[in-house]
C-alpha cells in the first residue's frame, strides 16, 4: 500500500497530541494548543478566582516544566494550583504507518482456462487465449510498471510448490521475490512470473499460512512499515486437506494476532465462496474482489484499489508511558469522540476501538484503529484522528 496517497480514497487529517499534565483531583479541563495560546472550557485555575473573561498565567505540569498562555473560560480555584484531571496538550504532526503487499499467486492447472470462462475448471485442448494466467501476468506487469505504483512495497510467492513442498507452510513463507519498493522491484517480479507455468492443484491453507507468516516477519523486521497478503486464486481449495473453512480460520487468526495481518482475496472464475476468507481476514469489513469478464482489467483495478487503501495504523514515539495513551476521532462534519483501547484485534467489536502492535509490557511501535472505527473515517472527507499521550487510558482492554 502506498503511503501518503490520497487519490484512491480520502486521506485522514492526523494530529499527534502530547498531553503534558495530568492531575488526580475531581475537576477536569482540556486545553488544546494552537498558535494563539491555550484555550479551554470550565477548569481549575491558579492564583485566585475567575468567572468569565480572560486571564494570562502559568499552568504547572507534571513533567517539571511550565507552559504560558491565555485561558478563556469560566471557573474558580484556590490553593497552589494544578490542572485537575485535564491535560495541557500540544499538537504536532503525526504520520500513518504505510503497508506494503505480498502477493500469493495460484498457478494451479485451471489457470490455463480461458480468462473469459468463469465456470471452467479443466483447460480445453487446444488452449483458448487469453488464459487466466496470461490475463494475470498482463495485469501485474501493468501494475508494477505504472508510475502511480512507485513507492509501494511489493513481493510475490506462488502455489502450489513442487514435490514434497506442496503442503509445506515453511516453504511458502520463503518468497519468490521479497517485498521491496517499486519501481525497483518491478523487473524481478515480472521475471519471476515469466518463469512459471500453470500446473498442480490448489493447497490454499498451507499457501495462505506461509504468506501470512512471511508478511508477519516482514512487519516485525521492518520498523515503520507493515504488510498485507493479497491472495489471488481461481479455484476452491483442494489439496493438503485445504477447505474454505480452514483457510478462513487461518485468515481470521492472522487478523486477530499481534501484529495483525490483513488478507485480501482476488478471485478469478466462479469463486464467490472465497468471500468467507476475505471477510475473516479483514475483521468482516472487506469482501473479496471478483475478476470476471475483462479479467486483466479487473485484476489491475483490484490491485490498485488494495494498494491505495488508507491504513489506520499510527506510529507512537519511544519512551512514553504506553498505558497513558488515548485516541480521539472526528468524522468529517461530526463531533469529536474518544474510542477505547481494546487490547488486540481479536477484541474489536461493534463499538470499534484501537490496539497496539506489541501491547505492554512489550514496546509498541504503532497503534491500529479497529475496522469499525477506521472505515467510517476513511469514507468521510476531512475526518481527523488524534493520539493523546499522558492521561489515564480508557477502554475495555485496560488490565
Amino acid at each position: 500500500m502506498r503511503y501518503g496517497n490520497a487519490s484512491a480514497t480520502c486521506m485522514l487529517s492526523v494530529g499527534l497530541v502530547i498531553a503534558s499534565a495530568c492531575g488526580s483531583s475531581g475537576n477536569s479541563s482540556t486545553f488544546e494548543t494552537g498558535t494563539g495560546g491555550l484555550t479551554g472550557g470550565s477548569g481549575t485555575l491558579t492564583g485566585g478566582s475567575q468567572s468569565g473573561g480572560t486571564q494570562t498565567g502559568t499552568i504547572n505540569t507534571n513533567t517539571g516544566g511550565s507552559q504560558t498562555g491565555t485561558l478563556v473560560g469560566t471557573g474558580t480555584s484556590s490553593g497552589t494550583g494544578s490542572v485537575g484531571d485535564g491535560c495541557a496538550e500540544q499538537t504536532s504532526d503525526s504520520s500513518q504507518v504505510p503497508s506494503d503487499i505480498f502477493i500469493m499467486l495460484d498457478k494451479s492447472g485451471s489457470m490455463s482456462c480461458p480468462a473469459a470462462d468463469s465456470n471452467c475448471e479443466n483447460p480445453p485442448n487446444p488452449i483458448i487465449h487469453p488464459t487466466r494466467w496470461e490475463a494475470f501476468t498482463q495485469a501485474v506487469q501493468a501494475f508494477v510498471g505504472a508510475p502511480g505504483s512507485a513507492g509501494i512495497g511489493v513481493g510475490i510467492g506462488y502455489f502450489s510448490l513442487p514435490g514434497n513442498n506442496a503442503c509445506n507452510v515453511a516453504a511458502y513463507a520463503m518468497p519468490t521475490v521479497a517485498i521491496a519498493p517499486l519501481p525497483g522491484n518491478a523487473n524481478a517480479i515480472t521475471a519471476a512470473i515469466g518463469a512459471l507455468m500453470p500446473g498442480n492443484n490448489t493447497p490454499t491453507v498451507p499457501a495462505l499460512s506461509g504468506a501470512i507468516q512471511y508478511a508477519r516477519q516482514y512487519t516485525m523486521m521492518t520498523p515503520g512499515r507493515g504488510a498485507a497478503v493479497v491472495f489471488i486464486t481461481d479455484g476452491i481449495p483442494n489439496g493438503c486437506n485445504s477447505t474454505v473453512n480452514g483457510a478462513a480460520m487461518v485468515a481470521q487468526m492472522a487478523f486477530a494476532a499481534t501484529p495483525s495481518i490483513k488478507t485480501y482475496v482476488i478471485g478469478l472464475g466462479n469463486t464467490m465462496a472465497l468471500d468467507q476468507i476475505a471477510l475473516a481476514g479483514s475483521g468482516n469489513m472487506t469482501h473479496y474482489f471478483p475478476a470476471t469478464g475483462d479479467v486483466a482489467g479487473m485484476l489491475a483495478a483490484a490491485l490498485t484499489k488494495i494498494s491505495g487503501q488508507v491504513t489506520c495504523d499510527y506510529s507512537v514515539p519511544a519512551g512514553i508511558d504506553f498505558t497513558k495513551v488515548n485516541v480521539r476521532v472526528t468524522p468529517g462534519g461530526g463531533m469529536q469522540h474518544e474510542i477505547g483501547y481494546v487490547g488486540s484485534a481479536a477484541m474489536c467489536g461493534a463499538n470499534g476501538g484501537w490496539y497496539y502492535d506489541n501491547p505492554p509490557p512489550a514496546t509498541p511501535t504503532h497503534l491500529t484503529l479497529c475496522p469499525q472505527s477506521c472505515d467510517p473515517l476513511k469514507a468521510t472527507p476531512n475526518s481527523k484522528v488524534q493520539v493523546v499521550y499522558g492521561c489515564r487510558q480508557s477502554g475495555p482492554g485496560i488490565n
